[in-house]
């Protein structure tokens, strides 16, 4: 299905962003004919609408301009704008997914932080590692969510602590809906509070797991062979470097005792879903996915990195844009590749590599300059 070998080029996972959008070609808002010309192209079916103002000197953008640039509209799930957040404030329960500190800081007013250590805890079983379920719940309880809960995830920008939060609701069955923040903090213009959590009311979580968010070692193993050809879409979501097992790259975790990738899987770095600090544009996220990595929409997806973080942005991704059946590969693979016993029950490819571009950045610094005239 994937005939040959593809490298591209990558911006690295750290890449700033700077706030400014508008210097750089690739990010300047487009015309609303030829957006509108190019998604109907990319049969995406959405956009994720920007505005841009230069009120009061020359390149300066205004909370408000800010705010409309991170507006999302179209047939896109789960990402929604600052606006929508106003508009619906009282009816959401609002997760901050950043650490204590930055939440201390400064936090959309109301908001509440879970532990990210809870959220990403796992428990072993003999089909390989899954989500502690248990301690998940117990960590939502604890600030006060309940299943039925409406709620609404944010951090700095739209990276991978906000969809790991996203995705541990989803693991637990979680009945309310579930939506995240484009734009991050920045985006919003509203009401902001400062200093510890807010009191609130602890809960009991009962959850009602759902198994098919995930995908365990076994299930995997029992199915090596037939990834991305009669069986289900596997893709690698770490940088092409760690996917390939390049000797002595950066990009290697030293910790496992085999490098390379789950044979059959592709290679499509998450940091593509990502532009600064909003969801990608969902023209160029169909075009990706579905285009060039032939993946199958109406078809089982199965999404790992290294650990059970970074698999959960293109998890939510690939929801937002219409993937019916998409899993995260839970243990990931720190435990595929260092798996005790029958190794060749696991085995591990390097030879046969298909990596499709993913450019994307990650940004997260909170003093990025939005505000500035001189960016």
């Amino acid at each position: 299905m994937h005939g040959r070998p593809l490298l591209l080029r990558m911006i690295p996972d750290d890449a700033p962003d700077d706030g400014n959008a508008d210097d750089d070609p690739d990010e300047r808002e487009p015309d609303p004919a030829s957006t509108r010309r190019g998604l109907l192209r990319a049969a995406a079916g959405a956009t994720v609408a920007g505005a841009a103002s230069t009120a009061g000197c020359l390149g300066v953008t205004t909370p408000a301009d800010v705010a409309a640039r991170n507006e999302v509209t179209g047939n896109v799930a789960h990402f929604v704008g600052p606006s929508w957040l106003a508009d619906n404030r009282d009816d959401v329960v609002v997760l901050d997914a950043r650490n204590a500190e930055r939440f201390r800081e400064e936090r959309i007013y109301g908001a509440r932080r879970v532990p990210f250590d809870a959220i990403t805890s796992r428990e072993s079983t003999d089909t390989g590692l899954v989500p502690d379920v248990e301690a998940i719940a117990a960590a939502f309880g604890e600030v006060g969510v309940s299943p039925d809960d409406d709620v609404l995830v944010y951090g700095a920008s739209v990276g991978s602590r906000v969809t790991r939060t996203a995705f541990a609701l989803a693991a637990l069955g979680h009945e309310g809906s579930i939506r995240v923040l484009n734009g991050g903090l920045s985006g919003w213009n509203g009401r902001l509070g400062t200093g510890s959590r807010d009191r609130v009311t602890p809960t009991e979580y009962a959850p009602d797991p759902a198994e098919s968010a995930w995908v365990t070692r076994e299930w995997l193993a029992e199915r090596v062979g037939t990834f991305n050809g009669e069986g289900p879409g596997l893709v690698d979501v770490r940088a092409p470097e760690a996917y390939l097992g390049a000797p002595a790259a950066d990009a290697l975790n030293l910790d496992n005792d085999r490098h390379g990738h789950l044979p059959g899987a592709i290679g499509v770095h998450w940091v593509g879903n990502v532009a600064g600090r909003r969801m990608t544009e969902p023209g160029r996220l169909v075009q990706l996915y579905e285009g060039e990595a032939e993946l199958d929409r109406a078809g089982t997806v199965v999404v790992y990195g290294d650990d059970n973080v970074d698999p959960t942005s293109t998890w939510l991704t690939l929801r937002a844009v219409g993937f019916e059946d998409v899993r995260v590969y839970d243990g990931g693979f720190g435990e595929w590749a260092n798996v005790e016993g029958d190794r060749g029950r696991y085995p591990v490819e390097t030879a046969t590599s298909v990596v499709i571009e993913a450019e994307g950045s990650v940004g997260g610094d909170d003093g990025s300059g939005d505000f500035s005239c001189t960016g």
